[in-house]
């Protein structure tokens, strides 16, 4: 009976062990894309048009303090014409007192977050042809929409941009190991990208196609807590195109206590296997879904639910130090360097030194608690519907400078136009790609009459007398 236990675990470690090399190499190969490949052409055309915009933000018990620096960084974009939209699910509404911005109150909270993105899609302006989607938390840069708009093309359903996490007021240890985590995420997206690999949009810093969402019957048509992949799935299946650009970035807040690191790391999992029992097999039978793809997709799949097998090894480890018929306790510690190594390549990225020893420490820190909260969530995925929880946010981001409330108004939000600070002109779709590609000054935009202007007359300053 003993010798037939020993065998049962020798194999079961035999197959974890196999597994992790072979999810290892996977992520290897996708992290080394990213690094040689080459990097996405910037493409900005000579006549540009831009669509209109809507960005919604979901909130749900969000400190208001957080909210304000996010619509304040959405207030700084440079784009002709957009507006912006606060899908708000929070238990008592919220005072944000900014007549610029659009509340959208729903009587209850069916679909989580999902539902109230579905409710702001019925609801957005109707000229608006494209939505982006950004977290509470976010801030962003005033070109984020212009570099979105890069990616306009016909076929193109979803944008999805690099998620920055880290923005924190005073970061810890865990929210810099977040960060370090979500610099390699980002890593593999881009190299799974240029590989021709599954690549879905991921929840916030994403734009998408209204006419293709409303043409695969809208965002989360039935009750999901990771609406993000269920869209991923069915854009994909309809045949749209969705794009990985690691140059659009937003800024993001860090779990910064580890019962919240670790629910979020729960609820991303559970959703994600759930995601795939509802998809995977009409994904795989898709002809609109290349074969490449369809191999990549169960390797991403691999990535969440290894924890099925390789969690349960850890246990045996007492029986590996007393027994020499088992796998080697050196050598089961060997292949966690293989891991590790995640961490140290997006070095080459420019990914900052420091950040990289943290997410190689958290790794290690991290790896016992972390399998057994994976393993637990892989079963509620197989197994259950897993709710929507929230990741609360202890530690809030710095506001935006001179973010200050403002008297209430009215709730229908004005569309937001770049004006020339001149003459108050309504700018022009290349003026506004001069300053966004130019980086310049926002309080400085001008049209290209009073821009011509201002430089003639400093030329006859400058001829001498």
């Amino acid at each position: 009976m003993t010798s037939l236990f020993f065998t049962i675990v020798d194999d079961w470690e035999l197959a974890a062990i196999g597994l992790t090399l072979l999810i290892t190499s996977y992520l290897l190969i996708d992290l080394i894309a990213a690094i040689l490949g080459p990097p996405p052409p910037r493409r900005y055309p000579k006549q540009a048009q831009f669509p209109m915009v809507s960005i919604v933000i979901p909130v749900y018990n969000e400190p208001v303090e957080i909210v304000r620096a996010s619509v304040e960084s959405w207030k700084a974009v440079r784009y002709p014409k957009f507006e912006i939209i606060l899908a708000d699910d929070s238990t008592e509404p919220l005072e944000l007192n900014d007549p610029s911005v659009r509340v959208l109150r729903r009587s209850n909270r069916e679909g989580f977050k999902g539902g109230a993105l579905r409710n702001a899609v019925g609801q957005l302006d109707p000229a608006s042809e494209w939505m982006v989607i950004f977290d509470a938390d976010f801030v962003v840069d005033p070109d984020v929409l212009v570099r979105f708009s890069e990616h306009y093309a016909p076929h193109v359903g979803g944008v999805q941009g690099f998620i920055s996490m880290g923005n924190n007021r005073a970061p810890n240890y865990l929210s810099r190991f977040s960060e370090a985590f979500h610099h390699v995420s980002n890593s593999l997206l881009a190299g799974r990208y240029r590989l021709r690999g599954f690549v879905g949009v991921q929840g916030t810093v994403q734009a998408y196609r209204v006419d293709a969402i409303r043409s695969i019957g809208g965002l989360a048509p039935y009750t999901t807590a990771n609406e993000d992949l269920d869209t991923t799935f069915r854009l994909r299946k309809a045949g749209w195109k969705i794009v990985y650009d690691p140059r659009i970035a937003g800024r993001g807040i860090a779990p910064e206590e580890y019962r919240v690191f670790f629910t979020q790391t729960t609820r991303w999992t559970a959703t994600t296997v759930r995601e795939y029992r509802r998809h995977l097999r009409s994904f795989l039978r898709s002809p609109n879904v290349p074969v490449r793809e369809k191999i990549d997709s169960v390797f991403f799949l691999l990535t969440w639910t290894n924890s099925l097998l390789v969690t349960p090894t850890l246990a045996f480890l007492p029986w590996a130090l007393t027994s020499l018929h088992l796998i080697p306790l050196w050598f089961a510690l060997f292949i966690t360097l293989l891991p590790v190594s995640l961490f140290a390549l997006p070095l080459l990225l420019g990914i900052p030194r420091r950040l990289g020893f943290f997410g190689w420490v958290g790794y290690y820190v991290l790896l016992l608690p972390g399998y057994f909260v994976m393993f637990r969530a892989a079963l509620l995925g197989l197994f259950t519907e897993p709710g929507f929880a929230r990741t609360a946010k202890t530690l809030r981001g710095s506001p935006a400078p001179g973010a200050t409330p403002t008297a209430p108004g009215r709730t229908r939000s004005p569309i937001h136009q770049a004006s020339c600070a001149q003459c108050g002109r309504t700018l022009s779709h290349r003026e506004v790609l001069f300053f966004a590609v130019g980086g310049l000054d926002l309080r400085s935009l001008t049209c290209g009459s009073c821009l011509r202007r201002t430089e003639w007359l400093r030329g006859r300053r400058a001829v001498p007398a």
